[in-house]
C-alpha cells in the first residue's frame, strides 16, 4: 500500500505552513492514505487566502466559501447566479444579459470590474472568454464543483495579475469512484423560460489504487424568454412629467425625419411618416418605437461539456497528475431590427410621397444643386427582421504536472497548461449603410435608383411595411467574425518548513518559492462589412491582434512569532512577494503581508495589506481604433474659449491662427475621434487594507468582521473628445501632454480628429465591512439547524475616471443609474437557514438588498437634480425569499426542489435609469417565481 509516513509528514508540514504553490485547493498529494489512517480521523487541510495551508477562520485575508450544497439546494444552473447574491459580488453579464450583453456569463467582486476579479479552478488559471482576459463561468462545470473560495482585496502577489478585487476558485471533483447521473429541471410560474441539464461522472481506481481517473460529461438547455412575455418589460419606459409612459426610439418603422423646415400647407411639421407616403407630425413619446417585445429577457443556452481529471502515483513520493476540458457554449441574443439613423439625399418629387409631402420637401429651401433634399433619418427596418448575435465558443484546456516530496520538509509541484478559445460571432439581419444610402435616392417613378451601379433596388423607407422584399435583399447584410485566444502556463514550485524558528514560537518557518511563465495572445478578425464601417445596426470594429508573456518568481513565509504566551496563544507574521517581468510593460511587483493574533481560543485578529498589480490586457492593450462623432466643444472657439484659463499659445502652437484663439467659430458640434487600443499602456495598481476579527464565543457559532479598503491607482480609462480638449487647453497646458499629442487641426483651425486611446489616468476607492454569521447546533430529536448569514456595508465607491479632473469624483455607493451602473446598496446580506433530520433537509434563502437613489441626485453640483425632479429618485428595499427541500431517498438517491423568489418580488420599474428591461435584471429578478426538481443517482 502506497501510505508509508506521508500522511505524518502531510500534517506536519500543513502545521508548519508548507503547501504546494499551485493554488487554494491544491493537487491532494498529501491525503493519500490507507482506510487505518482515515479512520483516525485526520481530514484534508485547504489553502485558504494562501498557497499555504490554514484553516477557514485563520486565514490570512477574509475569505468567502461557498459549498456544493448551496449549489445543489439552491437550484441553480448557471453558476454567476448564485455568485451574485453574494452581498460581496455586483451582478455582472448572466441570462438576462441581453443587451449590453456578449453571451457570456461573468463575476466582479466589490463591483470593481470582472476584468479585476481573478477567477481559477483547483487554483489554476482557466480559459480566458474574451480579449479582455476574463473567464465565462458557462465553462465550469457546475455539478463537479467541490467548493468555491472567493478572497476580496488584492492578491496578486499569492496569484498574479488580475487579481485587484480578488479571486474566485473553484474547487472540482477529482478523485471519484463509481457512476453518478444527475439532472434539473426548472420552469417559471408562467411554465416558461425551461432550463434543463443532464450530467454524468463516472470515476475509479486503478493499478491497486495508485491512481484515479474521473470523466465528466455535462448537456444543458436555457429556453429563451422575450421582454414581450412578461407585462413588465412589455414597454420600454421613459420619464414625461411625473409619471413613467411608454417611450422607445426615434428611430420607426414609418421613418423619422430629423428637420424642422419640411412644412405641409396645413401647417404640419413633417417628423414621420404614414403607410402611404403622407408626412405627419412626430408626437412625443406616443410616435417612438416600442423596442422592448423584440429583446430576450432570458438568453436561450446551449452547453456541452466534457471534462476529465486523472493522477497516478509513481511510487510513495511522486505524483503525475493531468487535467482535459471541452466545453462548447451556444447563446444567442436577439435585439429589435435595425435602427438606420444616417443622411441621406430625397428625391421630393418620387412617387412614394403623396403631393402635399413632395410640396412641403420642395418649399423647405434645403435642396442641393442637383434638386434633392438632404437630410437625417431615423428608420427601423422591421421589414428585415431581428438583428441576431449569434455566439458559439469552444474552448479547451489541457494541463498535466507532476508533484511530491523531495524529503520530509518540503514538497514540489511542477505543472504546464494551455487553454486555446475560438469564438464565432455570426451577425444577421443588419444593414449595409452605403447600399441603404444608395437605394433611398430613387427616380421619380420610383421604380429605379438613380445611382443603378452593384444592381441596386430602389428602397421606399416612407411608411411602414412599404420595403420591398427585393429591396431588403440589397441592402441586408451579415457577418461572421471571428476571436482566437490561446493562454500557456508554465508553473514550478517548491514549499515546505526551514530549520528556522523564533525561540518564542513553538513552530518552525514556513517557505514558498517558485516560478511562473505565461503566454497570453488572441486575435479578432471582423468581417469585411464590420471592419470597413459600412453597417447601421452593429457597431464596427477594427481587427484586434496581440500578445503579450510575463516571467515571474514569487516567494511567501510564514514566520510563527509567539506561542501559548498568556497575551497570545498565537502571533503569526505572513508576507508574500511576486515579481515579474512583462514583454510589453516591463518589470512590476506586488507584495502582501499580514499579522494574524489569536489572544485566546475564542478570538482573533488578523491584519493585512497588500500592494496588487494587473497588467493591461490584449483588448486595452491592441483594440482596433474605432471613429464616431460625439458632440463635443473646442476650448480654442469662441464657445469654448475661458479668458484666463484657456492658453492660448497653446492653442496656436496646435494650429490655431494667430489673432483667432476665442474667435473663430466651431464649424462642427461634433467632433470625430479616434478610439481604440494603447501599447504604451502600464499596469494598474492597488492598496488593499483588511482588519478583521474572527470569534468564536461558544461551540456551534462563529462569526467575523472584516474591514477593507480598496484604492485602484491608474485605472485603464480613455478621457473622451470633449475632456481630451479641456484637459489640454485647460489643465496641464502642455503641448507633450498625450492629450494635446493626440489632438490634430485642420488648415482652418478647426479640430480634425481627437485620439482617445487607452490611459492609465483613472482612479477606484472602496471601503466597505463584511459581517458574518455561522451557526450549528443539534438537537435532542436528532435533527440539527444551521445558519449561515452574509452581508456587507459599503461606505465608499468613488470613481475619479480622470485623474486630472479631481473634482469630478462620482461617490456611488448607496446609488444607481447611468453613471454608476447597477445599484450599489450601502447594505446587501443573504441568510440561509437549514434544517435536517434523518434524510430530509428543508432550506431557506432570504435575500436583502437595501435601498438606492438615482445617481442624478448624487452630481446635484452638477445639474441640480433632487428628489422631487426625478419620477423614480429611489429605488425600494427589495426582499427575495427562495425555499427547497432535499431528501435522500436512499443511499444512492437523491432528489431536491423548491421555488425561487416564492413570494413573486417584482422590480421596480425604472425609465431612463436603466439597464434593460425598465430595471437591472441580473441584480432584481423581472422573470418571477421559478420552481425547479432535481434528481442524484449513485451507482457504487
Amino acid at each position: 500500500m502506497y501510505q508509508s509516513n506521508k500522511l505524518s509528514r502531510a500534517v506536519k508540514l500543513a502545521i508548519a505552513a508548507g503547501a504546494t504553490a499551485t493554488a487554494m485547493a491544491a493537487p491532494n498529494v498529501y491525503a493519500f492514505a490507507d482506510e487505518a489512517n482515515a479512520e483516525e480521523g485526520v481530514e484534508r487541510i485547504q489553502v485558504t487566502g494562501s498557497r499555504i495551508k490554514r484553516q477557514e477562520l485563520t486565514a490570512v485575508t477574509p475569505i468567502i466559501e461557498v459549498d456544493a450544497q448551496e449549489f445543489a439546494i439552491s437550484g441553480n444552473l448557471n453558476i454567476e447566479q448564485k455568485l451574485a447574491e453574494l452581498p460581496s459580488t455586483l451582478p455582472a453579464f448572466g441570462p438576462s444579459s441581453n443587451n449590453p450583453g456578449d453571451g457570456t456569463a461573468r463575476v466582479d467582486l466589490r463591483g470593481l470590474g470582472t476584468s479585476r476579479t481573478l477567477v481559477m479552478v483547483n487554483g489554476r488559471r482557466w480559459v480566458p472568454a474574451s480579449q479582455s482576459g476574463v473567464v465565462d463561468l458557462n465553462t465550469i462545470p457546475a455539478s463537479l464543483i467541490e467548493n468555491v473560495e472567493i478572497i476580496t482585496g488584492g492578491a496578486s502577489a499569492v496569484y498574479g495579475s488580475d487579481a485587484l478585487a480578488g479571486v474566485v476558485n473553484f474547487n472540482m471533483k477529482d478523485d471519484f469512484e463509481g457512476v453518478e447521473f444527475s439532472t434539473l429541471y426548472d420552469v417559471t410560474d408562467h411554465n416558461d423560460a425551461e432550463k434543463f441539464n443532464l450530467d454524468m461522472t463516472m470515476g475509479g481506481n486503478f493499478a491497486d489504487d495508485r491512481g484515479n481517473a474521473v470523466v465528466y460529461l455535462g448537456y444543458s438547455k436555457r429556453e429563451s424568454l422575450m421582454q414581450g412575455d412578461r407585462s413588465f418589460s412589455s414597454v420600454a419606459l421613459t420619464e414625461s412629467g411625473d409619471e413613467l409612459v411608454a417611450g422607445g426610439s426615434s428611430g420607426v418603422p414609418g421613418t423619422r425625419l430629423f428637420a424642422g423646415d419640411v412644412v405641409k400647407a396645413d401647417g404640419t411639421v413633417v417628423g414621420t411618416f404614414g403607410p402611404n407616403g403622407d408626412g405627419q407630425a412626430w408626437v412625443e413619446p406616443s410616435s417612438r418605437f416600442n423596442y422592448a417585445p423584440d429583446n430576450f429577457l432570458q438568453l436561450p443556452q446551449e452547453r456541452y461539456s466534457a471534462s476529465a481529471f486523472s493522477h497516478f502515483y509513481i511510487n510513495d513520493e511522486h505524483r503525475i497528475y493531468s487535467e482535459v476540458s471541452f466545453v462548447r457554449n451556444f447563446v444567442p441574443q436577439e435585439l429589435a431590427p435595425t435602427p438606420a439613423f444616417t443622411s441621406v439625399e430625397i428625391n421630393p418629387n418620387s412617387v412614394f410621397f403623396d403631393a402635399a409631402t413632395q410640396q412641403a420637401f420642395l418649399n423647405s429651401g434645403s435642396l442641393n444643386a442637383d434638386g434633392n433634399y438632404e437630410g437625417f433619418i431615423g428608420r427601423r427596418m422591421v421589414e428585415n427582421g431581428s438583428r441576431q448575435s449569434i455566439d458559439t465558443r469552444d474552448a479547451f484546456r489541457m494541463l498535466v504536472g507532476i508533484d511530491g516530496y523531495i524529503n520530509d520538509d518540503w514538497s514540489y509541484d511542477v505543472y504546464y497548461s494551455r487553454s486555446m478559445l475560438d469564438q464565432t460571432n455570426l451577425l444577421n439581419n443588419d444593414v449595409a449603410a452605403s447600399r441603404f444610402i444608395q437605394a433611398v435616392l430613387t427616380t421619380d417613378d420610383g421604380t429605379a435608383c438613380q445611382d443603378p451601379s452593384g444592381g441596386c433596388v430602389p428602397i421606399n423607407i416612407w411608411g411602414e411595411g412599404n420595403i420591398s422584399q427585393e429591396a431588403i435583399d440589397f441592402v441586408n447584410v451579415g457577418a461572421a467574425n471571428v476571436t482566437s485566444i490561446t493562454q500557456e502556463v508554465f508553473m514550478a514550485n517548491v514549499a515546505g518548513t526551514t530549520s528556522w524558528q523564533v525561540p518564542s514560537a513553538d513552530e518552525a518557518v514556513g517557505l514558498v518559492f517558485g516560478y511562473e511563465k505565461r503566454q497570453d495572445s488572441s486575435s479578432f478578425r471582423p468581417d469585411e462589412f464590420l471592419a470597413s464601417g459600412d453597417v447601421l445596426g452593429f457597431n464596427a470594429g477594427e481587427a484586434t491582434v496581440g500578445s503579450y508573456s510575463s516571467d515571474e518568481i514569487f516567494m511567501e513565509v510564514n514566520v510563527p512569532l509567539v506561542s501559548g504566551a498568556d497575551w497570545a496563544e498565537d502571533l503569526t507574521f505572513w508576507g508574500a512577494a511576486r515579481f515579474a517581468d512583462y514583454s510589453n510593460i516591463g518589470n512590476v511587483e506586488s507584495f502582501a503581508t499580514a499579522l494574524n493574533w489569536t489572544p485566546t481560543d475564542w478570538m482573533s485578529a488578523r491584519f493585512g495589506f497588500q500592494q496588487a498589480v494587473r497588467a493591461p490586457n490584449v483588448a486595452e492593450l491592441f483594440q482596433g481604433s474605432a471613429n464616431g462623432f460625439p458632440g463635443a466643444t473646442d476650448p480654442c472657439s469662441a464657445d469654448g474659449f475661458q479668458s484666463g484659463v484657456t492658453d492660448v499659445a497653446l492653442c496656436e502652437a496646435t494650429g490655431v491662427a494667430a489673432g483667432q484663439v476665442g474667435v473663430f467659430a466651431q464649424a462642427n458640434s461634433q467632433i470625430e475621434g479616434s478610439f481604440g487600443g494603447n501599447e504604451n499602456l502600464n499596469e494598474e495598481s492597488s492598496d488593499t487594507l483588511t482588519v478583521g476579527f474572527v470569534f468564536n464565543p461558544m461551540e456551534g457559532l462563529d462569526f467575523t468582521i472584516d474591514y477593507y479598503s480598496i484604492e485602484i491607482e491608474d485605472a485603464i480609462s480613455s478621457y473622451g473628445v470633449n475632456n481630451t480638449l479641456n484637459v489640454c487647453y485647460n489643465i496641464v497646458k502642455d503641448i507633450n501632454d498625450v492629450t494635446c499629442q493626440n489632438i490634430s487641426r485642420r488648415a482652418d483651425g478647426n479640430v480634425s480628429v481627437v485620439k482617445s486611446l487607452n490611459e492609465n489616468i483613472g482612479l477606484i476607492e472602496t471601503s466597505g465591512i463584511d459581517f458574518n454569521i455561522t451557526y450549528n447546533t443539534d438537537f435532542d430529536n436528532g435533527s440539527s439547524l444551521n445558519i449561515q448569514f452574509r452581508s456587507t456595508w459599503l461606505d465608499k465607491f468613488d470613481v475619479t475616471s480622470i485623474a486630472e479632473l479631481p473634482d469630478e469624483i462620482d461617490n456611488c455607493a448607496g446609488y444607481f443609474g447611468n453613471t454608476c451602473g447597477t445599484p450599489r446598496a450601502e447594505f446587501q446580506s443573504n441568510t440561509r437557514i437549514n434544517w435536517t433530520k434523518d434524510d430530509l433537509t428543508l432550506s431557506a434563502l432570504i435575500r436583502h438588498i437595501g435601498s438606492t437613489e438615482d445617481d442624478q441626485i448624487m452630481v446635484a453640483n452638477n445639474n441640480n437634480a433632487t428628489a422631487p425632479d426625478l419620477v423614480v429618485p429611489e429605488l425600494d428595499t427589495k426582499f427575495y425569499l427562495d425555499v427547497s427541500a432535499s431528501y435522500n431517498v436512499s443511499d444512492a438517491f437523491k432528489v431536491t426542489g423548491g421555488v425561487k423568489n416564492i413570494l413573486d418580488e417584482e422590480p421596480q420599474a425604472l425609465g431612463d435609469s436603466q439597464s434593460q428591461a425598465n430595471t437591472f435584471p441580473e441584480l432584481y429578478d423581472a422573470i418571477g417565481p421559478r420552481l425547479f426538481v432535481s434528481a442524484t443517482y449513485t451507482f457504487n
